[in-house]
């Protein structure tokens, strides 16, 4: 049985439906689309070492404008610690290969 919904953000509407597990299992699995991305810009976050927020919340990724040492660097909280991504040099157009470590 599909059902079909037009939802206003901010608004609440009373559907009928029994909130019980037995009704949603009634609902199926849903199906999610996402729709590709290309051509955007992705702005992380900026902070400094000593305005980073806390860690504990595995796979952010922020940008650390002293982190390297005083130098710009990625960092990514592992669950435990802010990790550092060094950034290497600047991009270029010749086929020399630099790899990026994450100490």
């Amino acid at each position: 049985m599909p059902i079909t919904a037009t939802v206003t953000r901010g608004f609440t509407y009373d559907t009928g439906v029994e909130v019980s597990s037995a009704s949603l299992n009634l609902l199926g699995e849903p199906t999610v689309t996402i729709p590709s991305i290309s051509a955007t810009e992705v702005v992380m976050e900026n902070f400094t070492v000593a305005t980073l927020p806390s860690n504990g919340t595995t796979g952010r990724i922020v940008y650390v404008s002293d982190g390297d040492g005083g130098s710009p660097c990625f960092a990514v909280d592992n669950g435990t610690d802010w990790v550092r991504v060094n950034l290497g040099s600047a991009v270029s157009a010749t086929d020399a290969e630099e790899y990026l470590i994450a100490d």
